[in-house]
């Protein structure tokens, strides 16, 4: 068991989007070129099922943020989106024996191992909730369709910044030139990580806009309530 895990960063106010479905955005730095460094938002959703929690995209959340979960029910399963994601995953498997779900494929946190694969055709931890794996792309990824609320959750796969207090103003000036702040815009970093030399991850997010849905909430940036599926149809129809 590692006791040895990053503390938890700073976090805004729990904020329950739909019916037992709460957001946790909490800010991390990433370093880039001259000693600078860069904030930007990072995004758990938390789902409350008769069983517990399941937290898709895991973050670590403060005392106070951690204690009002728990007053509600147990962690029970932890949902690793994507390869980038997993800094706090460790936390919730040690801390608390949560059931660790996955893509298999390449992850920058190799770390804790997944003790679930997710599949298309096999369980996901949310009853009525798929599972759509990005197949034609280099890393593992999926989002994650709840089609109850009409809501999508995604990684970086797919990403929404609107007036979001957590990027910080040299953020802004990195990401605004790189696109990331078009309405639900396909990660610009990730698409160029994963996509293959010569291919597509255009079929990949034609069957994602073949789901229902309305609201999307990424692993970046701020909820999209409404429109959601028309906006990444437009970025969709970018791709070659």
């Amino acid at each position: 068991m590692t006791t040895n895990h990053p503390p938890a960063d700073f976090h805004l106010p729990l904020r329950e989007c739909f019916p037992g479905v709460w957001l946790a955005s909490s800010q991390i730095a990433m370093s880039i070129p001259l000693g600078l460094k860069v904030k930007f938002s990072r995004n758990m959703v938390a789902v409350l099922t008769a069983e517990g929690w399941v937290l898709l995209n895991p973050v670590r959340l403060g005392t106070e943020g951690e204690a009002e979960l728990l007053a509600r029910a147990p962690f029970k399963h932890a949902v690793r989106l994507g390869t980038f994601h997993g800094r706090d995953d460790a936390y919730y498997v040690d801390r608390f024996g949560v059931e660790f779900w996955g893509v298999p494929g390449k992850y920058s946190y190799p770390e804790p191992r997944f003790s679930r694969e997710i599949s298309e055709e096999g369980p996901f931890p949310v009853p009525g909730a798929k599972a759509l794996i990005y197949k034609s792309g280099l890393l593992g990824e999926c989002a994650v369709h709840l089609p109850q609320h009409r809501l999508l959750v995604t990684c970086d796969s797919v990403q929404n910044y609107e007036r979001d207090p957590l990027v910080s103003t040299l953020g802004r000036l990195v990401m605004y030139p790189m696109g990331f702040f078009t309405p639900c815009v396909i990660g610009p970093i990730w698409l160029k990580a994963t996509t293959p030399p010569g291919g597509s991850l255009r079929p990949d997010f034609e069957r994602v806009l073949a789901l229902d849905f309305d609201n999307l909430i990424g692993g970046h940036g701020t909820p999209k309530i409404g429109g959601a599926k028309e906006a990444l149809a437009r970025n969709v129809a970018r791709l070659r």
